[in-house]
């Protein structure tokens, strides 16, 4: 049986609790939670029933089932009766960490109890070690004897390699004694230490706070070799600290550490900043921005913190360069200012200076690359994937407050197809695209629309609302860019085919072809499944002469029970068109979205749909956890939707 067997098997027969059998099904911990909540329901246990699991991506098992790693599990309920569960596992040689709180997960870990300091053991020490060192979960208390051994394995010569995790299970337990130190940091020792710096800078960093004699060498040491983090360096009373401060900070590390000893030194922090970003920009290289960015993020926190309202100050101030407020400006611009915080968010309502900040904040923005010679901003980073879900998200707000920085955006030469993808989404689903918006990519859509989407990106692929965008301007190249695509036959591009064909109104003869074409693939199982449910549904809607959520639910009705993603694939496409937008995009149903679980409550309550189209609406509606995200929806709509989700079950379900 090999230690995953064991560790299912023990907890499966652990009493008291409800186990949630991990697999690929599971793959996130919000799902972990679902399943919980799901099981609860079907075996008729109460709602504060205790449970743990874990998902697929935290497996710490290698392929054999052997505990390689740290093993998290997820958790809910009684806290108490969890870990009597996992203290079953104790005797089977394995150590349990965390779940010092509701909120803190537990840890699973391999352990061991070598009873004497010799190579032989090495193994066993390393699996012991491993246990000792996890101070994630607050250190487990020495056993009988066990620092004395410690002590002993320091100062080993030829157990050199387990020098750095036997010194931080010492440290972590304030437990390091002048013995172990010099040991540590001897020559031979800092040898050791040199592929462990964050352990060798922690070591270093203690025998400065205790003024041992060997601490300033090491420091020297660690200096030379660019291993002299913020602990030594705040530390290190040297002038050699400040120079090597500066010279990491340049590399884009301990910028903040530099400005703190430049200000202890008595120079203007954020002067310090501004030179060195200037030194950054002006030296180049390929790594110049990411270190130029980091300066700029410290330069904020000078401003007090590392909100908007700091960022806002700095953007203000004389001393900041025009050229470096953009930086700033971009930086804390990465996602949509919202219309105005949820009443029950607690900086908003700890800090109004930070609504007001927010307030200002896209006026602000767009002065300062006015003042650079910029266009508007778009009110995020189409880059930046949080950005764009937020985007997608607030739609109506950010095309009516930054429609110009959109436009300006999409004509970027260097933005990656799901950057492209989501701009066009938002403002073809916005009626607001014009042909001299779409007129860049007439020679390079090939290159840099037509390519393998991104399927964690919430709008269509970047092509299917170009061509839709050219079709519902009146362009003639739109059957062009359809016919070039369609007739693509690389394996990726089949739910890019797909989408197409519902996308365009091509006439009705072209309509009942393509229709015959995205049947068979609505439950074939392959990676075009969701995309020719969404396909079927338009077309079919302008078949039919009825709103394509109608067709959608209708397709629902009509498609096989079994396998039961075919129904359910229906089931996203209805709220996905329901959403509003282009209605093009329902890969699937964004959990955390209030947008979609407003739409999915639409779906579930329009009693013009057939009742197993609305129960499977609600089903996505019961999977949303949009109302349990702490500032998705204001206090009233989130008590409102809760109601509206309620009621919708005592009807729909009775």
């Amino acid at each position: 049986m090999s230690e995953r067997d064991l560790i299912l098997d023990t907890l499966r027969r652990a009493p008291g609790v409800l186990f949630i059998e991990p697999g690929r099904h599971l793959v996130t911990q919000d799902e972990v939670h679902g399943r919980a909540r799901d099981e609860r329901a079907r075996r008729g246990l109460p709602a504060s029933h205790p449970y743990l699991g874990w998902h697929t991506q935290a497996e710490g098992f290698d392929p054999s089932g052997a505990l390689v790693g740290p093993q998290r599990v997820y958790f809910g309920g009684d806290r108490a009766a969890v870990a009597r569960a996992l203290s079953l596992l104790e005797p089977h040689g394995f150590a349990v960490l965390g779940g010092r709180s509701d909120t803190e997960v537990f840890v699973l870990r391999r352990d061991a109890a070598p009873r004497r300091v010799d190579p032989a053991l090495t193994d066993e020490w390393r699996t012991r070690l491993e246990v000792l060192g996890d101070d994630r979960s607050g250190p487990v208390p020495f056993r009988d004897g066990e620092e004395e051994l410690l002590h002993a394995l320091v100062a080993h010569p030829a157990m050199r390699d387990l020098l750095a995790p036997a010194a931080r299970a010492l440290r972590l337990r304030g437990a390091l004694s002048r013995a172990d130190l010099d040991t540590a940091l001897s020559p031979e020792g800092l040898d050791a230490l040199r592929p462990h710096g964050d352990e060798a800078a922690a070591l270093t960093a203690h025998a400065l706070e205790t003024g041992h004699p060997r601490a300033r060498p090491a420091a020297t040491v660690l200096a030379e070799l660019g291993r002299a983090d913020a602990r030594v360096l705040n530390r290190w009373k040297d002038p050699g600290a400040i120079r090597t401060a500066r010279a990491a900070a340049l590399e884009g590390r301990q910028v903040s550490t530099f400005l703190d000893l430049a200000a202890a030194d008595g120079a203007d922090p954020v002067s310090a900043a501004v030179d060195l970003a200037e030194e950054i920009r002006a030296a180049g290289g390929e790594d110049a921005a990411p270190r130029v960015l980091e300066a700029a993020v410290r330069l904020v926190s000078r401003f007090g913190g590392s909100t908007r309202a700091h960022a806002l100050a700095a953007l203000r101030d004389e001393r900041v360069p025009p050229w470096l407020r953009v930086v700033v400006a971009d930086r804390w611009t990465r996602t949509p200012v919202p219309a105005g915080a949820p009443a029950d968010d607690p900086a908003a309502r700890t800090a109004p200076e930070i609504r007001a900040a927010d307030a200002a904040w896209p006026d602000a923005v767009d002065e300062v690359r006015a003042s650079a010679g910029l266009p508007p901003s778009p009110g995020f980073d189409p880059e930046h994937r949080p950005g764009r879900d937020a985007a997608v998200e607030l739609r109506e707000a950010v095309v009516a407050r930054h429609l110009d920085g959109l436009r300006a955006a999409l004509a970027r030469p260097d933005l990656s197809e799901p950057a492209l993808a989501v701009l066009l989404e938002l403002l073809h689903g916005a009626n607001a695209l014009r042909p001299q918006d779409l007129a860049p990519f007439a020679r390079t859509w090939r290159k840099r629309l037509f390519v393998k989407p991104d399927p964690y990106t919430s709008a269509p692929p970047a092509v299917v609302t170009y061509a839709a965008a050219l079709a519902r301007l009146g362009e003639a190249t739109a059957d062009k860019v359809a016919d070039t695509v369609l007739r693509d036959k690389r394996q990726w591009s089949l739910p890019v085919r797909l989408l197409l064909l519902g996308a365009l109104d091509r006439g009705r003869d072209a309509d009942l072809a393509a229709e015959a074409e995205i049947l068979p693939h609505t439950h074939s199982g392959d990676k075009g499944t969701q995309a020719a449910a969404h396909a079927l549904a338009l077309v079919r809607a302008r078949l039919r002469g009825i709103p394509p959520v109608a067709a959608a639910c209708a397709s629902l009705l009509e498609a096989p029970e079994r396998p039961p993603f075919v129904r359910r694939g229906f089931a996203h496409v209805a709220v996905a068109v329901e959403e509003g937008g282009s209605g093009l995009w329902a890969h699937h149903f964004r959990g955390g979205s209030v947008r979609a679980l407003e739409a999915a409550l639409r779906v579930a309550g329009n009693e013009d749909l057939p009742a197993p189209a609305r129960l499977a609406a609600l089903d996505l509606a019961d999977e949303s956890s949009a109302l349990d995200r702490a500032g998705r929806a204001r206090p009233e709509n989130a008590a409102r939707l809760r109601a509206e989700r309620e009621e919708l079950r005592s009807r729909l379900r009775a």
